[in-house]
């Protein structure tokens, strides 16, 4: 199996340049207690099943975990951790889930990934609802950082 896979440029490509090297023999960045774990596929776009799992450490830095082939893409970054607001729809449920509080710096993380004003390693990630419930996006602050206008679906 190969080591490093080369994704050229299309259009939609989540990078910049003619292509993103991707290191399948990359070693795992650790885990520390508070670290908001998700996932995206960056690729999606071009049928690369190829799945990025980082981490959202306390102080906002971003943490590489894994690349993983999947059969089920999601092109929007997601978590597994449950939000305030949906553990109150499933505390009843699921009592013993503990709701994911994230810091100031991971919410200002999330949003920069929102805008592109934060990339990880060159690649721009879309982030999704399950991130969003989390770390709730400014939008406001995030057009006056980046200066440009977002615009939303």
């Amino acid at each position: 199996m190969a080591e490093r896979i080369a994704v050229l440029k299309e259009f939609g490509s989540p990078f910049e340049g003619e292509q993103y090297e991707v290191d399948l023999t990359r070693q795992f960045g650790g885990y520390e207690r508070g670290d908001l774990i998700c996932s995206v596929c960056p690729f999606g776009a071009t049928y690369l099943p190829l799945e990025l799992e980082i981490a959202i450490r306390k102080d906002g830095s971003l943490i590489f975990r894994a690349w993983n082939f999947v059969k089920n893409m999601n092109n929007y970054l997601h978590t597994r951790e449950i939000s305030m607001k949906e553990n109150d729809k499933v505390k009843e449920e699921r009592p013993h889930i503990i709701p994911f509080v994230p810091t100031i710096e991971q919410i200002d993380t999330v949003n920069g990934l929102f805008s592109g004003r934060i990339k990880f390693e060159g690649l721009k990630i879309a982030v999704g609802g399950t991130v969003q419930d989390i770390c709730p996006i400014d939008v406001i602050r995030e057009e006056m950082l980046t200066g440009k206008k977002i615009y939303l679906a």
